[in-house]
């Protein structure tokens, strides 16, 4: 279905011919020339020996261009994407302050709007079932603004994002965001299990903590095909913590298709969180002054389901403390819980 959308989405604009619809998509030349033959065999699309082209108007968005027009390789934010940068802007205005009682932290918002534009290119957004494990991001209010994804669902232990993010729904009478306050290390609803057909999560760097956040977006994936995206850092997981991660992913039956190293800052001025570095390791362990630049970056990776994801190595028991997921001995730009500002917005 993903790369069905792909090529009607690239017909929208236009005939064209075989190797132009190859490079707005990204299967297999198998799949992609299976998909071509199916879309034919239906009459959604014809073929007169040079092009392909639309016999039929279909539910599909134009393609909306993303790649940077200077190395033609990167996501660019220009035209409808950056339209909706300025209306992430203006809706993210008063959004909630991160809290160390969640280990919180928000990437700057032109890149919340490249992660979107991002899953956009491969076919992530589009009539999509989308599933967010933890939102200080706010991208469930990005994609909101598309009005692409077939449905968005938020699962959220901080219950100030949660009720922003649904004051921003029913303000905009969005009816297909939902937003469930929930702790990753209890049990996934079951509503939600194998429902999804792509995850966005930002997981714990701890061991225990990748396991949680990671293998609970799993069991939301519907099956073979499914995506998922992570944010993760080699500022607090070592190459070593890297190697257990990618076993684990591998194991699971999903396969690594791209990392964008430092896709993703986190800006000091709009978090607001010098007085989290009192209780950071790495200002424990030498004098260092508070920090005058976005020093903390994080990779952007998809993943994808080769088959339905194998979960028998997500068997780790639940947590006495909470704290267990959080801190490891890699934990050094961590902060821990403070100051309480469940109140505190921008």
């Amino acid at each position: 279905m993903r790369i069905e959308r792909q090529i009607l989405r690239s017909l929208k604009m236009g005939p064209k011919s075989f190797w132009e619809l190859n490079n707005n998509q990204d299967a297999h030349v198998v799949e992609f020339l299976e998909t071509i033959k199916k879309l034919l065999s239906q009459n959604i699309i014809g073929y007169d020996g040079k092009k392909f082209f639309l016999l039929k108007e279909v539910d599909v968005e134009p393609y909306k261009e993303t790649k940077c027009s200077i190395c033609g390789i990167g996501v660019e934010i220009k035209g409808y994407f950056e339209d909706i940068y300025r209306e992430f802007l203006k809706a993210t205005e008063k959004r909630p302050l991160p809290t160390s009682k969640y280990n919180q932290g928000f990437i700057r918002p032109i890149d919340t709007i490249r992660r979107l534009a991002f899953m956009y290119e491969r076919g992530d957004v589009e009539g999509m079932d989308i599933f967010i494990l933890g939102d200080d991001d706010l991208l469930s209010v990005a994609i909101g603004l598309t009005g692409m994804a077939r449905s968005i669902t938020v699962v959220e232990i901080d219950e100030r994002i949660n009720r922003f993010i649904q004051e921003f729904a029913e303000s905009r009478n969005i009816k297909n965001i939902k937003v469930k306050r929930y702790n990753v290390i209890e049990e996934l609803p079951e509503e939600a299990k194998r429902n999804f057909d792509v995850f966005v999560t930002d997981p714990v760097e701890t061991k225990e903590g990748f396991l949680f956040f990671v293998g609970r977006c799993l069991e939301a994936l519907k099956g073979k095909g499914s995506v998922g995206y992570i944010g993760l850092t080699y500022i607090e997981a070592s190459l070593n913590k890297w190697w257990q991660f990618q076993k684990f992913l591998i194991d699971s039956n999903m396969v690594i298709t791209d990392i964008l190293r430092d896709f993703m800052y986190y800006p000091e001025n709009e978090n607001q969180w010098n007085h989290f570095y009192e209780t950071y390791e790495v200002m424990k362990q030498f004098e260092l002054p508070i920090p005058d630049v976005d020093w903390y970056r994080s990779c952007f990776l998809r993943l994808e389901a080769i088959d339905t994801p194998n979960l028998q190595n997500f068997n780790i028991e639940k947590p006495k403390s909470e704290e267990d997921i959080y801190f490891d001995e890699e934990s050094w730009a961590t902060p821990k819980p403070t100051i309480d500002r469940e109140d505190l917005i921008i």
